[in-house]
């Protein structure tokens, strides 16, 4: 049909974000692999792995159309992906299972389009040209500090991505963290309490106007001398 798109994205009820590509078109094929799409053979549809950032693909849906394809797509695959806070981000960190899921939160939050540093960097630079603007002479040097405050925020980025880089090295699951102490802990707790400290012991203990007399065993009788006349 003259009216078919070169490529059409869409929802699948069961295999989520798929793609479809008109014959003859193997440099598409080629973007859509690249971009993480597998090849579904039975189907002859392209499917985007469950768990896979749909950020991609809609980078992908615009790149396809920059270069002259046709493109159709759900307009639900088109939405602008919402930014993640930095309390949900929290949130997703207490949850985590594995290293390499505190280093894909990482990965959100320096994300280019969406990431909550980058947005943070943007809004010092908006601040600065702001000030530039509106205030002349006396902006200049709240300009400045805008601007420093950003080379600051770019610098943190470059930490937290090398920081994301050793987490994705550890890619292990984390041992539970001990909720209540368990019975042998209790037992090695309370024999310590129990247990005199050798720098106390009984034989070395000062008596107290309180303390009780020590107690002697009793000794058997011996003949007492005969008393001095």
């Amino acid at each position: 049909m003259a009216n078919e798109p070169d490529i059409a994205f869409g929802l699948h009820p069961k295999l989520g974000p798929v793609a479809a590509v008109s014959d003859g078109l193997p440099q598409a094929e080629a973007a859509l692999h690249a971009a993480g799409f597998d090849h579904h053979k039975e189907l002859d549809i392209f499917v985007l792995p469950e768990g896979a950032d749909r950020r991609t693909m809609v980078q992908l849906i615009r790149d396809l159309q920059a270069v002259g394809y046709t493109v159709a797509a759900d307009p639900h695959l088109q939405e602008p992906p919402q930014v993640s806070g930095i309390r949900a981000l929290t949130t997703r960190i207490i949850q985590a299972q594995r290293p390499t899921d505190i280093a894909d939160v990482f990965d959100d939050l320096l994300d280019d389009r969406s990431g909550a540093l980058p947005e943070l960097h943007q809004l010092l630079e908006t601040t600065a040209e702001w000030c530039e603007r509106r205030l002349g002479d006396e902006g200049t040097d709240l300009a400045r500090i805008c601007r420093r405050l950003g080379h600051k925020i770019t610098e943190l980025s470059v930490d937290l991505g090398f920081t994301g880089a050793d987490l994705l090295d550890l890619d292990s699951p984390l041992p539970p963290r001990p909720t209540t102490t368990g019975p042998s802990q209790q037992d090695n707790r309370a024999r310590a309490a129990a247990t005199a400290s050798p720098a106390h012991s009984a034989t070395s203990r000062p008596t107290t106007a309180n303390s009780p007399a020590p107690y002697h065993s009793p000794q058997t009788p011996s003949a007492s001398p005969a008393p001095s006349r």
